[in-house]
């Protein structure tokens, strides 16, 4: 089956079956995928796409990019909820073909690398869940790479101005995705350059490198700062510091965002690693490389410094890794080069993977005749066994299959593992997908506004779950402090209020309007009338 199609053929029907039914099983999450969702639908409404704003409020936390594109669909499709899911997956797409590209220049002789490569990021558990997500961070892995690619270019073919201006474009294309953050991706990477360039040069030839280094870091900047300089002036004071300095100085000086220690990313490693690390032909590959080899050289100025310095700064996040994932599946696949060169039996190399799949098919076939589960988790209790049936099927296939060598073995576990992954997906949020739909609230928040009704939320921090879900048009009152409710409420008995509360129970049912399951909560719609009529309610508010 492998031989059937190019690989550049296989990535792309692969890429197309996760994306479709990813986005088939589930709605928009809160609250990232909803947020930024939100953002885009009030750049749309205000023809303002300028400044991003989030509830009518200014939102200067990320630039301007995936907003862009999001509203970019639209005018091509229509305001609809699926084409803005597309977004990020076309940037994991890009990001794919652009690793088999590097793998090509760090080993043009090793030509199972650059077709290895691509399958083994469309396999890995960590690139699978996060492919899928509308987030900045798989955009900056494209711009990442596409940097990469570009001075792996002008290494190998030449220092000319296309080449420089292709860098530049990935360095001001980082910028609008995530912000400077793209330059600790690049700049390791090009400043090392005569300790990983294959060949010799005269001092001329790395005088030329750094000048157009320069040159391609400025004209980033400037590509950045065509949106930047206009949205900071009409933006006014505070968003303009808060897009030139005070995010950048939050997270990596102050790190306000996500505070966790050192070594918080090395414990993930293996698991992000998987289910390579479960193939023993790799681990043999691993022992074998040659750390002097020019293309791992390379690799280790990429990562080595990158990651140092990721686990120096306090805030972390597990996706912040993203864009350094296709390193490690570069490395792993050379592993599985060197191994399938040394004659490896990769008949039986997943073997752990099988019995891995099996196991978890096992045990979601069995969830619904388990008692322990219909008091402790009782929705997943919920489970049809044909889900687990389905898994411990591919499981099954798997174990037939027989391998001749490398490429073939790669291929059939990425296949396996996309398809678990969807089947394993899809059955979670048959369940509980309810849960993180903003849909039915979002509708019930814009018939309220529609009747020329206010609605007031409470709670530290709204992210906009509702916004783009219900197409508000108005924004929700948020109040940060319960007496500063108590004060509004009195003078707009006939509005409504956006409750949160923790169990069903705690609200009796004459009192909402409407209520909605919401993760680990509830939420409901409450006549302010009635919430005034009833103090008690005050006590069950969760925020």
């Amino acid at each position: 089956m492998y031989h059937f199609l190019s690989v550049r053929t296989w990535v792309f029907v692969i890429w197309a079956i996760l994306v479709s039914v990813a986005l088939y099983a589930r709605p928009l999450l809160p609250v990232d995928e909803t947020r930024y969702a939100a953002v885009a639908w009030e750049m749309w409404l205000r023809s303002d796409f300028l400044v991003p704003h989030l509830n009518g409020e200014l939102y200067s936390h990320k630039p301007p990019l995936l907003f862009w594109l999001m509203q970019l669909t639209w005018l091509l499709f229509g305001v609809n909820d699926w084409s803005l899911r597309l977004v990020s997956p076309l940037f994991a797409l890009g990001t794919v073909y652009l690793t088999s590209a590097i793998a090509r220049l760090l080993w043009p002789e090793c030509k199972t690398v650059a077709d290895m490569a691509p399958i083994m990021l469309l396999g890995s558990g960590f690139w699978i869940v996060f492919s899928t997500l509308t987030m900045f961070d798989m955009m900056l892995a494209f711009f990442v790479a596409l940097g990469i690619y570009g001075l792996l270019k002008l290494a190998d073919a030449g220092l000319t101005l296309p080449r420089w201006l292709l860098l530049g474009a990935a360095v001001g294309g980082g910028v609008l995705s995530k912000g400077p953050v793209v330059l600790l991706h690049l700049l390791p990477v090009a400043l090392t350059a005569p300790w990983w360039h294959r060949e010799l040069r005269p001092g001329s030839y790395w005088k030329r490198w750094y000048a157009g280094l320069a040159f391609s870091i400025l004209l980033g900047a400037a590509i950045a700062l065509c949106w930047a300089l206009p949205a900071g002036m009409a933006g006014g004071e505070v968003y303009r510091n808060a897009i030139f300095w005070g995010q950048t100085q939050g997270r990596l000086v102050e790190s306000f965002a996500h505070p966790l220690p050192w070594w918080w990313y090395a414990q993930f490693m293996p698991a992000m690693l998987l289910p390579w690390l479960l193939m023993k032909p790799i681990w043999q590959g691993l022992k074998t490389l040659n750390p002097k080899e020019a293309g791992l050289r390379f690799c280790a100025v990429w990562g080595v410094p990158l990651f140092i310095v990721f686990s120096a700064i306090s805030g972390k996040r597990i996706h912040y890794l993203l864009p350094m994932f296709p390193l490690l599946v570069l490395v792993l696949a050379r592993a599985a080069e060197q191994a399938d060169e040394g004659r490896s039996d990769w008949r039986h190399a997943h073997q752990g993977i099988t019995a891995s799949l099996a196991l978890l098919g096992g045990v979601m076939a069995a969830l619904s005749w388990t008692d322990a589960f219909q008091h402790r988790i009782a929705e997943l209790a919920a489970l049809s066994p044909l889900w687990g049936a389905g898994v411990l099927i591919v499981a099954g296939l798997l174990w037939r299959y027989r391998a001749k060598n490398a490429p073939e073995s790669v291929f059939a576990v990425s296949t396996a593992i996309v398809i678990s992954v969807l089947i394993i997906s899809s059955a979670v949020f048959s369940v509980i997908g309810e849960r993180f739909d903003t849909r039915p609230i979002g509708a019930q928040i814009t018939e309220v506004l529609n009747q020329g009704k206010e609605v007031a939320y409470m709670g530290a921090v709204y992210h906009g779950e509702y916004i783009f879900t219900g197409r508000l048009t108005k924004p929700v009152k948020v109040f940060h402090f319960l007496p500063l409710l108590e004060e509004w409420m009195p003078e707009h008995p006939d509005d409504y209020l956006l409750m949160r509360f923790k169990r069903e129970s705690d609200l009796p049912a004459q009192f909402p309007y409407y209520r909605h399951r919401y993760k680990n909560t509830y939420v409901a719609v409450v006549p302010i009338r009635e919430f005034l009529a009833h103090p008690e309610l005050k006590k069950i508010l969760y925020y």
